[in-house]
């Protein structure tokens, strides 16, 4: 993905892409499948509107067959071939109400900075829903179509039953968080409070010169000039993590109904100083070392911030996919391998208590993500995923994968490797027929649209 020349809008960096490691010279065959199988196991979905009206309703109906699939699940990731997608949010608002309202879930948690969620939850009581949105969460979900999940977050955070929100990513959203701190430490000295927002504000304009300054494949080739950033900063993020430890107390003492702020806080800050070591690595290192860091981050969300809570996440399909590493993506008319994945690591934890969505589609409009013009998405080949699914005849499928134990010839195709869309490592466009996988290797199951729309930037 492209970066802004701009610090906040640079937060794009490294968000929901491909990586490239080793290449591959052999690959399968894609598989095709009949029309009937999935007419018989495909479910459809009627719609992907937000406006749910109540729980007695017929709005749900349509979703309800996820009771038996998630009863048991603990984590639900929600994925996406492509960030910039209006049905994608819209979809993913829609099931996330469904499983807050009727599965218990009540974590959603964004491939987003963590210091950002958790310091807007704290003010969801005097922000618009508008305010929350543009402060916790990457602008590539910027629309009105995810502004629907805002308002419902914070309706619900007035009630018994909240549905709590949080980020995970280790790169920043917004200033929110600095001015969060900032506003914090004053209540017990002004003047470092002033000190602090000055080194974190110009820490972040430091690096991102860097970020902006060079190719993406040749920011580890910097690496002095990263390393003064390092050296320059470091001290300084030493010094608030030890101002927090000695007025421990009187911080806690601001937010007594929230026990973890401390905790919160100091693991954000750590992972502001990981950020510019993470510019010092080359492209594959660089993008594992950010998911690493993002399956750490769940996992302490899980066990520490939210325990025993179940956990909705949503993130691009590279992050969350099993076994991302066995995936194979179509680079300068080459195979090779993507890298490993928050998804990979946490599968090898979580194993059947989590349930992996991928979203996909067949055609219609996206948005670009740096430039944000929109582009056409021409109805994908015979021999993809896609194209594939759509043969049910469905506007909106879902198939589940996790209950299909045995190769038959109606569902050879998700034993076998298949083609789909994908944005890539640098790309803003889908391209199709460019990344190819088992799909039981690496989803539980797979939400198609058949036409897709821009998202709508004015709300």
């Amino acid at each position: 993905m492209k970066t802004k020349k701009i610090l906040i809008n640079a937060t794009t960096f490294l968000i929901g892409m491909s990586l490239l490691v080793t290449p591959v010279t052999t690959m399968g065959a894609a598989v095709s499948t009949d029309k009937s199988w999935l007419t018989t196991n495909e479910k459809e979905i009627k719609s992907v509107t937000n406006e749910i009206k109540s729980l007695d309703s017929k709005d749900y109906e349509d979703l309800e067959f996820l009771n038996s699939i998630l009863k048991d699940k603990t984590v639900v990731c929600l994925g996406e071939n492509f960030h910039r997608v209006a049905e994608y949010s819209s979809m993913k608002t829609r099931i996330i109400k469904y499983l807050h309202e009727n599965l218990g879930f009540d974590v959603i948690a964004f491939e987003s900075g963590l210091g950002e969620g958790a310091a807007v939850y704290q003010d969801a009581d005097k922000l618009t829903s508008k305010d929350m949105m543009e402060n916790s969460i990457h602008p590539i979900w910027h629309s009105k179509e995810t502004l629907g999940l805002f308002d419902y977050i914070k309706q619900q955070s007035k009630t018994k039953n909240p549905l709590y929100l949080t980020g995970y990513d280790m790169q920043p959203t917004s200033s929110y968080f600095i001015n969060f701190m900032a506003g914090w430490i004053a209540k017990i000295d002004k003047n470092y409070a002033k000190e602090y927002e000055n080194f974190e504000t110009q820490y972040f304009k430091d690096c991102y010169s860097v970020i902006n300054g060079y190719p993406l494949d040749e920011l580890y080739k910097h690496t002095n000039e990263v390393s003064q950033i390092k050296n320059k900063y470091d001290p300084k993020y030493e010094k608030v993590l030890k101002f927090i430890d000695d007025n421990r107390d009187k911080l806690a003492a601001v937010y007594p109904n929230n026990p973890n702020i401390i905790t919160i806080a100091k693991r954000a800050l750590g992972d502001r100083m990981k950020f510019v070591e993470m510019i010092m690595l080359n492209t594959v290192n660089c993008y594992e070392f950010r998911d690493k860091i993002m399956a750490e981050n769940v996992e302490w969300i899980t066990n520490v911030l939210y325990p025993g809570k179940k956990v909705i996440l949503w993130a691009h399909n590279d992050h969350l996919a099993k076994n991302t590493s066995k995936m194979l993506v179509k680079e300068n008319g080459k195979w090779i391998n993507s890298f490993t994945s928050m998804g990979e690591l946490l599968n090898k934890k979580l194993n059947d208590k989590e349930y992996v969505l991928g979203l996909y589609m067949n055609s219609g409009k996206a948005c670009s993500i740096a430039t944000q013009k929109n582009f056409d998405i021409s109805p994908m080949p015979e021999g993809s995923l896609e194209n594939n699914m759509i043969k049910s005849g469905y506007k909106y499928s879902f198939v589940d994968l996790s209950q299909q134990k045995t190769e038959s010839i109606g569902n050879s195709w998700m034993f076998n490797p298949m083609f789909a869309g994908e944005d890539g490592m640098t790309s803003e466009v889908i391209s199709p027929m460019s990344m190819m996988f088992v799909p039981k290797e690496q989803y539980d199951g797979l939400l198609l649209i058949d036409k897709v729309n821009e998202p709508t930037l004015k709300y």
